[in-house]
């Protein structure tokens, strides 16, 4: 908080022993008031108690009901506690308990107060009572009556009263302490604003300055500081503009890496922690503040800080690979590079190849297989095609076997390049096909027909069952593998002599 544009601690600076004083004097009277006040209220209570004994003593040798009556009266009008006990402190009367619970009160002999009036004659004490749970002081004296015989009575005030008299005084002594500390301040603000006012504005327009946040400073002309001000006021319009320029360049920057998708680290020269992107925070997990921490510590691999190390060591790029395992195993490529304009310090950008690694083998293990897939076909149609060379034209049954069979292993390179075509479709960042009116009756015709020689083989009857539909717009080529490709698994996988029905119908 600023009052009037200044520090406090300085305004108040002149009076501040003048506030200790009087904080010290308050907080030694509110810690010496309780124990002031339950001395004065034992004392009085005390001189209360003989003043009861005079008045209680005549009566002693009545019967005891109309002596426990009396007491409970003598109770009722004073607003106290009082109790008549025996000299072995059994409880004879008490103005707080009914006279048929008094044979149930356990033995007061042990009580703090009936001990001293035992071993003194009189004794005091402020505690909870065992019978009622309120807290009480107490004060015990021994009296005597008539015939000699001993008697303990105890008068108690609940402690109650003794804390609301000490809530006022404490309030009263608040009051007074805030009256005299607010007439403190109010001295102490007159006179540093007629003294320091002008050179307190100085300094906090100077503070503000020197902390990025350029602020005008009001200061009368009729002062002396008047030009110093002027002076500062000039200062800080071009610091601001100047803040604001570095604010553009800085909001700039973050937005670019913000929106980058690789990580990005920068480091000071002995490879702390200057700032990272948001994309690098959340490839290596981090959470919290990263600034000013060691690369080591923030990252705990060896190939990523040997990587910034050897930037600032040597002063050039460097590159390298790590693989992180948690919270998933991804492969990153890391570069750096030394800072440019002669500061000390490096940049590190990690790019996550996870994907096209896994593409790239996917790629190898795919032409792998594509190509062991093409060689065993071509290989039998090779050696078919040369055993009908070498004669087996002239036998007509073997002929039209082999014959079957290379028109077989056609039908497996031409799904083979059919796939082929599909995935490269896929993959590629080409045009949707173009949409044209399909006859789906035709579709299935001619799937039925490529696949009518492979059903007579396997000894599978197809049968089409074909209600009218009309042409739908769509790739007639790919329905027609589609429907191609189920008709074949429906021939591979039956049984001769099955059955395979294909149903054309409109649904909807």
């Amino acid at each position: 908080m600023r009052l009037f544009g200044l520090p406090p601690k300085l305004r108040l600076a002149p009076l501040w022993p003048a506030l200790a004083a009087l904080l010290t004097a308050a907080v030694l009277l509110w810690l010496l008031l309780p124990g002031l006040l339950e001395r004065s209220s034992a004392a009085h209570l005390n001189h209360t108690l003989w003043l009861l004994a005079g008045t209680l003593c005549p009566h002693l040798g009545e019967p005891r009901a109309e002596l426990q009556a009396r007491i409970h009266r003598l109770g009722a009008d004073s607003g106290l506690r009082i109790t008549w006990m025996a000299r072995d402190g059994t409880v004879l009367a008490d103005s707080a308990v009914p006279p048929s619970e008094l044979p149930r009160m356990e033995n007061h002999a042990g009580r703090p107060e009936v001990s001293s009036a035992l071993s003194r004659g009189e004794g005091t004490a402020v505690r909870r009572s065992a019978t009622t749970g309120e807290v009480y002081v107490y004060a015990a004296g021994m009296v005597t009556d008539a015939g000699g015989t001993s008697f303990i009575l105890r008068v108690a005030d609940p402690l109650e009263e003794l804390n609301a008299l000490r809530r006022h005084v404490a309030a009263a002594l608040g009051v007074a302490t805030l009256a005299a500390a607010l007439v403190i301040v109010i001295i102490a603000l007159w006179i540093n604003r007629r003294v320091f006012e002008p050179l307190y504005r100085l300094i906090a327009g100077a503070g503000e300055l020197a902390s990025g946040r350029a602020s005008r400073v009001e200061i009368p002309d009729e002062t002396e500081l008047a030009a110093l001000a002027l002076s500062l006021n000039r200062l800080a319009a071009t610091a601001e503009a100047q803040f604001a320029a570095v604010r553009h360049e800085r909001d700039h920057l973050m937005a670019v890496l913000s929106s980058m998708s690789e990580g990005v680290l920068v480091v000071d020269g002995d490879g702390r922690a200057l700032l990272v992107n948001p994309a690098f925070r959340r490839t290596f997990d981090l959470a919290g503040e990263v600034a000013g921490r060691p690369v080591l510590e923030i990252i705990r691999h060896p190939e990523l800080a040997r990587v910034v190390e050897d930037t600032l060591r040597l002063g050039e790029s460097q590159g390298g690979q790590i693989e992180l395992r948690a919270p998933e195993r991804r492969t990153l490529l890391l570069a750096s590079a030394a800072l440019a304009g002669g500061e000390r310090g490096a940049v590190l950008v990690a790019r996550d190849t996870t994907e096209l690694t896994r593409v790239a083998d996917m790629r190898r293990d795919f032409v792998a297989n594509v190509s062991h897939e093409l060689k065993t076909p071509l290989a039998a149609i090779r050696g078919y095609a040369e055993t009908l060379q070498d004669g087996a034209l002239d036998e007509p049954d073997t002929a039209r076997r082999f014959t079957g069979r290379i028109l077989s292993q056609c039908r497996r390179l031409q799904a083979l390049l059919d796939d082929l075509l599909t995935l490269s479709r896929l993959e590629g960042v080409a045009l949707p096909p173009e949409r044209e009116p399909v006859d789906l009756h035709a579709v299935v015709q001619r799937s039925v027909d490529v696949l009518s020689t492979a059903a007579r083989e396997k000894r599978v009857r197809i049968e089409v069952e074909e209600a009218p539909v009309p042409t739908v717009p769509g790739d007639a080529d790919a329905l027609e593998r589609l429907v191609v490709n189920l008709l074949d698994n429906a021939i591979k996988y039956n049984h001769p002599e099955g059955d395979v029905v294909l149903r054309l119908f409109q649904s909807g």
